[in-house]
């Protein structure tokens, strides 16, 4: 049996509060092994934010929609906007051995994502991003 969430974000940062709160709840009503909801929320926090801070270029309102389907394999996370073209696969990872103090701004997120996830696909499709994480149930 599969369960399924989905939730649109407005571009703007105070929706992301509301956003997360509602996914922890849901979260909270399901038996979801601890490492997909840590991955769910950072998902969440990480590609929404990106996308209200660096894909849009206007100050119209844009929608970013997330879902997720649990099911006894696992969790499949989707996040899909119209902003610009971003693949997160294609970022560099960040050097973890420059001291902390020396390192730009950025990237560590997108570095958890693709390490917590078992596996993370990008797609640019009919004009939309498009970043799907799976994540196996654990035994």
């Amino acid at each position: 049996m599969s369960s399924n969430f989905e939730i649109e974000v407005v571009n703007q940062p105070a929706a992301l509060a509301p956003a997360m709160e509602e996914l922890s709840r849901w979260l909270e009503g399901r038996q979801v092994d601890p490492a997909a909801v840590y991955l769910a929320q950072l998902a969440l926090e990480e590609l929404v934010t990106n996308c209200i801070k660096f894909a849009y270029d206007d100050e119209a309102e844009h929608l970013i929609q997330l879902k997720i389907e649990i099911t006894p394999g696992g969790m499949t996370l989707v996040v899909e906007d119209d902003g610009h073209p971003f693949n997160p696969l294609e970022q560099a990872e960040p050097d973890r051995n420059m001291p902390i103090e020396d390192r730009p701004i950025g990237g560590m997120g997108l570095h958890l994502l693709r390490n917590l996830s078992d596996r993370m696909e990008y797609a640019w499709k009919g004009g939309r991003n498009r970043v799907t994480l799976h994540k196996k149930a654990m035994a």
